[in-house]
């Protein structure tokens, strides 16, 4: 169990476990020296992390709690055991790796090419989807349990532009704020906005 804020893996450490969330958010990050961070991806309930600890390499990021976290640690000659055992089991791991590989390439989009507006709505429909799938149905309500300030450093933006880009969004009836979270109003639009194509996302056999 860890709690929002706390180090799951630390860079530079060699671990020997394999985690996987049961139930919260954490963050994959790099942190540069002045104290500026870059969150590279969120990792979502059933999501599987850090596969590097099978090659016994040292961790190149860190692993935060987003919010409160519940983790599996599955000892990494266990993990391997187990998942040469296991042919579906493996296809399974597989595929979480082709998924991840492809969420941080549009990451390098996201972050590289889109305007402020873009990559918020781009990231919204991104976690929406996401969190569809651990729940199994597609919604429009996405509960955000993240300040401000997560998406900021997801999206190399200041908490400023992220609150005038949620405006934007809200005043073009794309979207609307919530307790807790936010709701999608014209899910097409705001794809065609951003350019948002959730294939890359590897979710079709689930419907999303």
């Amino acid at each position: 169990m860890r709690d929002a804020g706390q180090e799951i893996v630390k860079e530079g450490e060699s671990i020997d476990f394999v985690f996987v969330i049961e139930r919260g958010w954490a963050i994959r990050c790099r942190m540069l020296e002045d104290g500026r961070r870059q969150i590279l991806n969120f990792m979502l309930p059933g999501d599987c992390f850090d596969l590097m600890s099978l090659n016994k390499a040292r961790s190149d990021h860190s692993v935060h709690a987003a919010t409160s976290v519940s983790l599996r640690r599955i000892q990494s000659d266990l993990f391997l055991k187990t998942v040469s055992q296991n042919p579906s089991l493996a296809t399974s791991f597989w595929w979480a790796a082709i998924q991840e590989e492809a969420i941080l390439r549009e990451q390098i989009i996201r972050v590289g090419r889109r305007s402020a507006k873009e990559r918020l709505g781009h990231l919204i429909l991104e976690l929406n989807r996401r969190v569809s799938a651990v729940t199994g149905q597609l919604d429009d309500h996405l509960i955000l349990p993240v300040p401000q300030s997560i998406l900021a450093d997801a999206l190399g933006l200041s908490v400023v532009h992220i609150s005038r880009s949620l405006t934007r969004l809200k005043s073009e009836g794309l979207i609307q704020v919530t307790k807790s979270g936010l709701k999608i109003l014209d899910r097409e639009a705001l794809a065609e906005m951003c350019d948002f194509d959730g294939r890359y996302l590897h979710l079709d056999k689930l419907k999303l």
